[in-house]
């Protein structure tokens, strides 16, 4: 064998040899999967741990509390204001028209207050008509001892699941609040942050517990389905995913 042929013949060797190596390509939109679902009874709140696989190309899964991740598109809702930049809240009368969504920052400060910063020049449109609904979780925050119309930002949490009941084959979502009969806006809802542990995590299982006293009240023996879904900084959705079906009891 001539040396050219010998120096081609390393070459293709190298290359084939290279190529089994080549790390796996994901898509920049993340996947997931159901891996397991647990339930662990406690004196004050149970815990039902949720585990699942992800698939993130460029590792952008992830958000944590600093300031950069409280701002928009992550803020955790906005204002809705007037054409003249003033906060509109239930009761408000007098409103010029459009309405426009402000984002909020909220801080807290070393008195112990908590201040509500809105950007008026990140508004956009809300709506041309004032057509605020009654109260309810969904539009409203309560602010000290005013109520204010909000637009709820959906980023804001990068995991959101559904607890769905199963009854004579169908499924249905649980609204805990309305099941109590509560005006607590946070009862029920398991939505959260999956915190940004690894600037270069593009594939991983992350585990999510969701505690309450509400679970064995509620549904300890019905059977339940979770569809979750996960959002990245870049706020690309993932697929959603259902988990089997499950009763309490039986994971115990």
């Amino acid at each position: 064998m001539t040396r050219a042929a010998k120096l081609l013949f390393s070459l293709l060797i190298l290359i084939l040899f290279s190529s089994c190596f080549e790390p796996e390509e994901f898509p920049e939109t993340p996947r997931i999967e159901f891996e397991s679902i647990n339930y662990i009874e406690r004196d004050g709140l149970d815990s039902l741990i949720l585990s699942f696989s992800f698939e993130d190309g460029d590792g952008d899964l992830g958000l944590n509390d600093d300031v950069n991740d409280l701002l928009a598109p992550y803020q955790i809702y906005s204002l809705v204001i007037d054409a003249n930049d003033s906060i509109v809240y239930i009761d408000t009368e007098n409103v010029t028209l459009p309405l426009y969504a402000a984002p909020v920052f909220i801080a807290s400060l070393d008195n112990g207050q908590i201040q509500r910063i809105f950007f008026t020049e990140e508004k956009v449109l809300f709506s041309e008509t004032d057509s605020r609904p009654p109260y309810d979780c969904d539009n409203y925050e309560l602010v000290e001892s005013d109520t204010v119309y909000v637009a709820r930002n959906e980023f804001y949490h990068n995991f959101h699941v559904q607890f769905m009941q199963k009854r004579n084959g169908e499924y249905n979502e649980i609204n805990f609040a309305e099941i109590f009969q509560s005006e607590d806006c946070d009862l029920g809802n398991f939505n959260g942050r999956i915190p940004f542990y690894d600037p270069n995590g593009r594939e991983g299982i992350i585990t999510y517990s969701m505690l309450s006293q509400l679970f064995r009240l509620s549904f300890q023996d019905d059977t339940i389905q979770l569809r979750f879904w996960v959002y990245d900084r870049n706020l690309n959705r993932s697929n959603t995913v259902e988990s089997p079906d499950f009763v309490l009891r039986d994971l115990l």
